[in-house]
This record gives C-alpha cells, structure tokens and sequence, in this order.
C-alpha cells in the first residue's frame, strides 16, 4: 500500500493542486504503470474528478479530499483520517462514511 501512496496518491495530489506536464508525473509514475505519459494520467484524472469529491461537497479540492485520500492508503482510520479533512458543505462527514467511499472505488491491495 505504501507504494500506491507514492504513486497514486501523490498524483492525485498533484492533479488536484493544478499540476500538468512533468510537474503532475516526475517521480510518480511506476516502471509498470498502465498510463506512463502525463498527457495520459491527467485525462484519467480528469475524467476521475467526480469521483475524487471524496467528502461529497461538490468538489474535489487537494486539502480535503486529496489529504483524505492520502491519509487513507498511508493507513489511517477513524478520527485521524477525517480530522481537519472534511469541507464544511460535506455529506460524508464521519470517517466510517469516507473510508466506505475510497474503499468503493480503491482496488483492494
């Protein structure tokens, strides 16, 4: 799990910071990674943003949800995942509500 951290959990950070180009990839990306250009993995984040509103408040924003979701592939559960991570419009709002969310959409590892 802790290879995914550094990998996709840090380009997700990136992405939701703005990142494009070798700012998005530069030591992110695995040798046997499906998607290895940054054209390729900033379309599929892209086309993921919906889904990276992980608080459920209409947005993916990086200190909230990316902090969610990084704390989450480094381990972290109850309420050192959540605390200070949750937008004030969220309707996922407990940790047991969030870590059901990332769990519906992280494969399992």
């Amino acid at each position: 799990m802790f290879h995914m951290v550094l990998t996709d959990g840090l380009l997700v950070i990136r992405h939701l910071f703005g990142f494009s180009g070798d700012s998005l990839t530069s030591g992110a990306v695995s040798g046997g990674a499906n998607r290895g250009s940054s054209e390729a993995i900033a379309t599929y984040l892209k086309d993921a943003d919906s889904q990276l509103d992980i608080d459920g408040d209409g947005e993916a924003k990086p200190l909230t949800d990316g902090l969610l979701l990084i704390r989450y592939l480094f381990g972290f559960s109850g309420e050192s995942l959540i605390s200070g991570a949750i937008g004030t419009e969220a309707t996922r709002k407990t940790a047991q509500e969030v870590e059901a969310y990332i769990q519906d959409r992280v494969p399992a590892q």
